[in-house]
């Protein structure tokens, strides 16, 4: 059967106006929750949360629909051509019709979100792809193997809801290397990308069932020696995907700092990612002049020589301690910067388990140093009842009076009470 024949008869052509349909609606149901990405664009972080949930769709479509040609062929009677064609040669055609109509489906949700996101695609978008569509033929190939053996009206609808379950089903439980093995697209952070340990464990398992499915049924008379190799092959590629992902927790290891980096400055050097990187002179100058008021009150031992955005630091995790900051200067966000959050993660945890009420106190003075009072005082009425009735923020901001018109040694003395306070019962008037 040439190329053009199978394009004008083959069921995945047959279909394709009702699962182009289907996925543009998945696609345009999650349009909107992808708006942020333009803000902070990063394009495998934007085609993994789009194809996300067309993956398991496109793979269930891919297995069901390659059954139902395998059963035409039949039908047709190729299967009975003997040694005139290889079976290997019959199937590669439907398979990979198969293939490139699901793919192409995929490839125009992943250039939707792309296009939201303001961004052209780059390896990391592509590698990305290639599992999907590794995915998909192995998927494919499963389906026409059964499609071949057993009669699509029955084996097309099962094959379809057990490849769909067997990689949605998993994910909706707490056994956490199920999650990576499936092959279902995991979340992709900004200025991450699959690492190799994840390319691998995500397709290992559905290629070795389907490789296994070539040996043991493959061929036109089943043997019990291929049986028994092809759950050899079935174990080793589900053992193997176990040994990588055992102690993985429900994020994947992603290859990460990858974004590239913009830094401007002394004294501190600040650093971001490109993409968000407009306003970097301002937030330089500001966290200049905040870093130096802090020392002068003696709230940090000494001014860091490089705070760092946490979507580009290793580890991602908030810290002001040592020479080296990590904040959330959030780039690219569209309401800036939370200065709060800076002034929170400066007076950062005293102790294990510290009284917040007597922490605020700290905390405010600190934010009250850095000019950012009001920001904290708002986040503060957003998380307490207290603040936000009155009372509670009329002590405070008595307190801050007070504390305002103490000679400096004082206040540097007072700031070390309050956190001694917070770390034994909180104050007591």
């Amino acid at each position: 059967m040439r190329f053009r024949t199978a394009l004008r008869t083959h069921a995945a052509v047959l279909a394709l106006p009702v699962t182009a349909f289907f996925f543009a609606y998945v696609f345009f149901a999650i349009r909107g929750r992808m708006g942020h990405f333009s803000v902070l664009p990063w394009p495998t972080e934007a085609v993994a949360f789009a194809i996300h949930a067309p993956v398991p769709l496109a793979a269930a479509a891919a297995a069901g629909l390659a059954a139902v040609e395998a059963t035409r062929l039949r039908a047709l009677g190729v299967w009975e051509m003997g040694p005139a064609r290889s079976g290997f040669r019959v199937a590669v055609l439907p398979v990979l019709v198969v293939v490139l109509t699901l793919a192409v489906l995929l490839a125009g949700i992943a250039a939707g979100a792309l296009l939201i996101a303001g961004v052209a695609p780059d390896v990391y978008v592509l590698n990305l792809f290639g599992i999907a569509v590794v995915l998909l033929t192995a998927h494919a190939t499963i389906g026409f193997l059964l499609g071949r053996r057993l009669h699509a009206l029955y084996s097309a609808p099962l094959v379809s809801i057990a490849v769909f379950i067997g990689i949605s089903y998993p994910l909706g439980t707490s056994t956490w290397w199920a999650h990576h093995v499936t092959g279902a697209v995991g979340q992709i952070n900004f200025g991450e990308a699959y690492s190799l340990p994840m390319t691998i464990a995500a397709v290992l398992p559905t290629v070795c069932l389907a490789l296994a499915l070539v040996v043991a049924i493959g061929p036109r008379r089943i043997r019990v020696g291929a049986v028994v190799l092809s759950l050899v092959i079935v174990g080793s590629g589900l053992l193997g995907a176990y040994g990588i992902t055992r102690e993985w927790t429900s994020f994947a290891p992603a290859a990460k700092g990858l974004a590239p980096v913009v830094c401007k400055g002394r004294a501190p050097e600040v650093c971001m990612p490109a993409a968000g990187s407009e306003d970097l002179g301002d937030i330089q100058a500001a966290l200049s002049g905040m870093t130096a008021k802090l020392k002068a009150k003696a709230i940090i031992a000494e001014i860091p020589t490089r705070i760092t955005d946490i979507t580009v630091s290793r580890p991602q995790l908030p810290d002001t301690g040592g020479e080296t900051w990590t904040l959330d200067l959030a780039a690219g966000r569209p309401d800036g910067i939370s200065w709060a959050d800076v002034a929170i993660n400066v007076v950062g945890m005293p102790c294990e388990n510290p009284d917040w009420n007597a922490l605020h106190y700290a905390t405010l003075w600190t934010a009250r140093t850095t000019g950012k009072a009001n920001d904290y005082l708002a986040w503060l009425s957003r998380e307490s009842q207290s603040v936000r009735t009155g009372d509670g923020k009329g002590q405070l901001l008595a307190e801050m009076d007070r504390v305002d018109g103490l000679p400096l040694n004082e206040q540097k003395a007072w700031y070390v009470e309050q956190l001694r306070l917070s770390c034994q019962g909180g104050r007591t008037g």
